[in-house]
């Protein structure tokens, strides 16, 4: 294995990995792994989980949710090394999209830059696929606030499906690396959201969809899709 303090030998082949039904709390330990890869390359790191996990951003308070309806309902509570707010992913119908880069890339200099790079080639992918997918904008008219529950949140990190929030994106960057992770729904239980996060059903519809049923379009074809256009994006192949 290379060290760390080796450059890489080839900075614009994609690397590319796919794991589901791992267990979450390895998945997301990988990812403080993946950002130290990332400073020898772009690295994407994809992987969907069949039971429900609540994840809190990495600086959010742990009082932002009720861990009762957690223990209730048998839902663990992690948490991963991006900022943001919390995701709950139910099982099944979610999927994580982590890029990790090194720090003096091109899409890394700038926090927006990043996320308008990385949404846009997830947006691309998705409307291969036939989805209708597109980057929120100012002044779509859709929910903006500070809110405990990511999907909440309308912002530069978002990708829309029918007006409703179906990505939501955070950030962590080292000296060497920067990473962003993308939490994306393809199934969107609001009754069950409510109840983990202690809100109304409505609030949850108000803001939060998920990508509309057809067929192909799943997490594995998705992870897929989304490597191949953020390879193209960068400007180079990829591997698995």
């Amino acid at each position: 294995m290379r060290s760390s303090d080796e450059p890489s030998s080839d900075l614009h082949t994609l690397r590319f990995r796919w794991r589901e039904g791992g267990e979450p709390f390895e998945d997301l330990a990988l990812e403080d792994l993946l950002i130290e890869e990332g400073s020898r390359g772009p690295i994407l790191w994809t992987y969907a989980w069949p039971k429900p996990v609540l994840v809190l951003g990495y600086a959010q308070p742990s009082s932002d949710v009720d861990p009762a309806p957690c223990l209730r309902l048998g839902v663990p509570i992690l948490r991963r090394i991006t900022g943001g707010s919390a995701v709950l992913h139910e099982g099944g119908s979610s999927l994580s999209l982590s890029l990790a880069l090194p720090a003096d890339h091109a899409w890394a200099q700038g926090i927006h830059a990043l996320y308008g790079a990385f949404v846009s080639a997830v947006a691309e992918a998705l409307q291969g696929l036939g989805a209708e997918v597109r980057p929120w904008r100012p002044g779509d008219g859709t929910p903006r606030r500070r809110s405990p529950l990511c999907f909440e949140d309308h912002l530069g990190e978002t990708l829309l499906a029918g007006g409703k929030k179906v990505l939501g994106c955070a950030q962590t960057r080292r000296r060497r690396a920067v990473l962003i992770h993308g939490a994306l729904l393809f199934d969107l239980n609001a009754s069950f959201q409510a109840r983990v996060f202690g809100v109304e059903p409505a609030r949850i519809l108000a803001a939060m969809g998920a990508l509309p049923a057809r067929p192909g379009l799943g997490p594995a074809s998705a992870a897929r899709a989304v490597c191949r256009s953020l390879a193209r994006a960068l400007g180079g192949p990829f591997s698995e």
